[in-house]
């Protein structure tokens, strides 16, 4: 999930301090018998190790290993000529100006797939099991790994009867299909109708996989053009019409006169049967026919045995992609926990959106942190089908950039059923008025405990009460300075009195329920009055506004039980309301998981970087265009608009071209939330606890309004007064305060980071854990 696309030795030393401080961790609660650190599927350091440090080897090195091993085998006397697709135009057509028929093998040779043949066949079964989910009892369930290895099974069993009838040992597809079907769904027209679902799923994948390889289509043009007869010649189970529709798909059909596949003939090329066949319908002598294709045996040695020209297709960098792929799947295969890191590989590997912008760090910010917003809104898709939600409204104005990654990904063919989607323009100070029962000290402290710095002007506006006609209320009570602060509002009499005055109540229940009035007549508006349940999907963290919203209206008859999604949960110690719920994707620290908690290290990025930029709501009016109908009154602050246009904008654009390419490529991975959540929490954390020197010195670029509690906006440097360092009177009272200042910093990691001190940040990641288990 790193920014830049080679990820495993760029992400290796942090990864390796990391391991260290989790391994430490893990042995100390072992010992002490306390429960385990987090709950979601780990890797060994081990096998971190071996995927990590095997993706890093450098394509040299893994093809001079290759041909080393080459040259160890025996028994191979024919010398294959080969070349990569950078040159294969020149040198084919230079090598085939004596021959009128030029046959080509089809996959890696005319196509390459974004992921490999074996991890196509898992995706499909997992679209059977969604589909069987619609139609079994969930006793009767089989797991994804029952239905894959069925598929194993049947595909040896079909075989061997193709070799007991004189064939070679290919697998029919079709009845390969109807078997398959059968196991689960085995009455008819049911178990037809579910093998036609999988042929269609199959197909549809394949195309979602498949693309041209480099040169290809230029390379056949340039061979018609000379007057070729270019023929197709392959092993697979699929049929010569099925891959004609592919290649017709990949825009290459048209180029071929004739196709040959080896379930269609009984013969395959790796045995050396089929290109006899091939000759014989072409009526061909073999020094008449040229073949092109990937594989050593059966595109080269096999042909060349028989009398048939052949070049190789042996292209470095295709090598390089395709390992990286064989050694992600089997990693995911093995361990669910790198489910995350196959996305990330198969998504580096075909990235059509995201672009390598490597002087553009906001940019590569927004790539680094998408999986976990991408995860997030899968999250709240599939969630929304469990909760049987059919509304879901996402909250200004962190909620808008969720809103347009739902937008992409809601019709990328993953999800069975997809709730709608709303925005809905709310915000604290839009709903506190309206969720309030008095002016009283009970309940102007559930607002005090969280910002105590409070004068009597600003506990107004944050109250969105009318300041001329409550200072005015309050002069009468003694509280004569509306800017003095109010340090101690239990002992303050002034503001006691204030709180307690009959006059200053009627004045608030009169603002609060005008205030509570335009609010229904907003959620009327926007249709969330009247269902039965809906969702609030917004990036945390404590759920202020679903507090507000069951507040206001937990009487309401008309009001739906509300279901908050969140990318982090911290709960504030309040019981929840009768009909409201709360859920954490990445972060519930009621799980009391210690790697979740370390996701919360760094929570003002995630808002900072999905802020819409379209200004806070305060209140809601009359739309001048359509009296009747409500409008949001909003206020934007010119720090906000400059953060936008200068960072935040391009973050956003990172993190929705990553959402394309992952919405394009979704059908061929099929991973549940709840499956990337482990390797997407694993990746944000390196970002979280270990920052790259860049990432670091950008934060300190960046600022956050604070529209809400204490009106300011927020830096992120560290915050040393010379001042006060200089009045500590010693050097044990100097660092003391420089100690207060880093505690209070919003990123401590990203402040070690900055220090330069080799390891800091493995030294602070360790204290700071041992801190937290203890």
């Amino acid at each position: 999930m790193n920014a830049r696309r080679e990820p495993a030795a760029a992400a290796l030393l942090p990864s390796l301090q990391r391991w260290a401080v989790e391994a430490a961790r893990d042995l100390y609660l072992m010992q002490k018998g306390a429960p385990a650190a987090t709950k979601q599927p780990r890797a060994s350091a081990a096998e971190r190790m071996s995927v990590l440090t095997s993706e890093a080897l450098p394509p040299e090195l893994v093809e001079g290993l290759s041909q080393a091993s080459r040259l160890l085998r025996t028994g191979d006397a024919i010398t294959v000529e080969s070349a990569p697709f950078a040159t294969l135009q020149e040198r084919l057509l230079t090598l085939t100006a004596g021959y009128d028929v030029v046959g080509f093998d089809v996959f890696n040779t005319l196509v390459v797939r974004s992921v490999e043949g074996e991890w196509l066949k898992t995706a499909v079964a997992r679209g059977f099991v969604s589909r069987l989910q619609e139609l079994l009892h969930p006793e009767r369930m089989p797991t994804v790994a029952e239905v894959r290895q069925r598929r194993f099974v049947l595909e040896m069993e079909v075989a061997a009867e193709q070799v007991a009838q004189g064939r070679d040992n290919e697998v029919d597809f079709e009845e390969l299909l109807r078997r398959w079907a059968g196991s689960w769904v085995p009455v008819e027209p049911h178990r037809s109708r579910m093998a036609a679902e999988l042929r269609a799923l199959e197909m549809e994948l394949e195309k979602c996989a498949l693309r041209p390889a480099p040169g290809i289509p230029e390379l056949l043009a340039a061979l018609k053009a000379q007057g070729k007869r270019l023929i197709f010649v392959s092993d697979m189970y699929l049929s010569a019409p099925l891959l004609r529709e592919l290649l017709r798909h990949c825009g290459l059909e048209q180029y071929f006169d004739a196709g040959y596949v080896s379930i269609d003939e009984g013969l395959r090329k790796a045995t050396g049967r089929l290109f006899p066949r091939v000759l014989e319908r072409e009526g061909l002598q073999p020094g008449q026919l040229f073949f092109v294709g990937d594989d050593e045996n059966a595109d080269n040695v096999q042909p060349r045995r028989l009398g048939i020209a052949t070049l190789k297709v042996e292209d470095p960098d295709e090598k390089q992609r395709r390992r990286r792929l064989e050694i992600a799947q089997k990693a995911v295969e093995q361990n669910p926990y790198w489910a995350a890191h196959y996305v990330d590989v198969v998504l580096g590997n075909e990235a059509r959106h995201v672009r390598d912008y490597e002087d553009d760090p906001s940019y590569q910010l927004g790539r680094t942190l998408a999986p976990g917003l991408v995860a997030f809104v899968v999250d709240v898709i599939e969630r929304s089908e469990k909760l049987g939600i059919d509304h879901v409204y996402f909250l200004a104005r962190e909620g808008l950039t969720l809103l347009k990654v739902f937008a992409i990904l809601k019709d990328s063919g993953l999800f069975r059923r997809v709730p709608k989607a709303h925005y809905l323009f709310v915000s604290r100070a839009s709903t506190i008025l309206a969720s309030m029962r008095e002016l009283s000290w009970e309940e102007v402290h559930r607002f005090w405990r969280q910002y105590s710095r409070q004068s009597l002007r600003g506990l107004l506006k944050n109250l969105s009460l009318p300041q001329d006609e409550f200072i005015r209320l309050a002069a009468e009570c003694g509280l004569t300075d509306p800017d003095r602060p109010i340090v101690e509002p239990t002992k303050d009499e002034g503001f006691q009195r204030f709180l307690a005055s009959r006059r200053v109540r009627v004045a608030f229940h009169h603002r609060r329920d005008e205030a509570r009035a335009a609010l229904t007549r907003y959620l009327e508006y926007r249709g969330l009055m009247g269902l039965k349940r809906t969702a609030l999907v917004d990036i945390g963290w404590k759920g202020s506004m679903q507090d507000n919203l069951m507040r206001a209206f937990e009487h309401a008859p008309r009001f739906p039980e509300l279901h908050g999604f969140y990318l982090a949960y911290v709960p504030d110690g309040q019981p929840l309301a009768k009909k409201s719920f709360k859920y954490g994707y990445l972060s519930d620290l009621r799980r009391r998981d210690l790697e979740e908690a370390d996701f919360l290290r760094n929570t003002a990025i995630f808002e900072m970087i999905t802020t819409a930029n379209h200004g806070s709501t305060l209140r809601y009016g009359q739309n001048p265009w359509a009296p009747r109908l409500p409008m949001p009154e909003l206020v934007h602050h010119e720090q906000e608009k400059d953060n936008a246009a200068r960072f935040f904008r391009r973050v956003q654009e990172g993190i929705y071209d990553y959402a394309r390419d992952y919405a394009r490529l979704s059908p061929l991975l099929r991973f549940t939330a709840d499956e990337l959540k482990p390797g997407t929490l694993q990746e944000l954390l390196r970002y979280t606890r270990y920052p790259t020197d860049e990432e670091a010195h950008e934060f300190l670029k960046y600022s956050h309004v604070e529209s809400f509690g204490v009106h300011e906006i927020t830096t992120f440097g560290l915050k040393l007064e010379l001042k006060k360092l200089t009045q500590a009177g010693s050097v044990k009272g100097a660092l003391k305060e420089a100690w207060k200042a880093f505690e209070t910093n919003s990123w401590r990691d990203g402040v070690v980071r900055r220090s330069g001190l080799p390891l800091a940040n493995l030294a602070y990641d360790a204290w700071f854990t041992w801190r937290a288990i203890r």
